[in-house]
């Protein structure tokens, strides 16, 4: 069963901070693995490809975090579920907030006459 992790106004944000030295490994098979070697090579891959992004919690699974990185060019945003050892709670960052301004009238106007608005 997914869990939905915040409403609409509620933005929860991590940063992947991962030591690896800090994982669990004797729990490996729990998580899949047949040895403590693969389980080692999949958190070094993941750790690699997300260390020091900051991401939004979109959904929470068990003990993984479904995280929504908007940082990324083309503006679509990469999603990862992570482990939650592998996450520190972060602040909301920088470019989130300037994403947040209100729309200008023109924008405003355009979705009204395309039906976007929420009246």
């Amino acid at each position: 069963m997914t869990i939905r992790a915040m409403n609409k106004n509620e933005r929860v944000f991590y940063t992947v901070n991962f030591e690896i030295r800090k994982a669990p490994f004797d729990d490996y098979l729990m998580h899949g693995y047949e040895s403590k070697w693969k389980f080692y090579m999949a958190l070094s891959r993941l750790s690699e490809k997300w260390q020091g992004r900051t991401g939004e919690c979109i959904d929470k699974r068990h003990d993984f975090m479904l995280i929504r990185f908007l940082d990324t060019p083309g503006g679509k945003p990469d999603e990862e579920w992570i482990p939650r050892y592998m996450l520190e709670p972060a602040d909301t960052p920088d470019y989130v907030r300037e994403m947040r301004k209100e729309p200008d009238e023109t924008e405003k106007e355009l979705d009204q006459i395309f039906g976007f608005d929420e009246h």
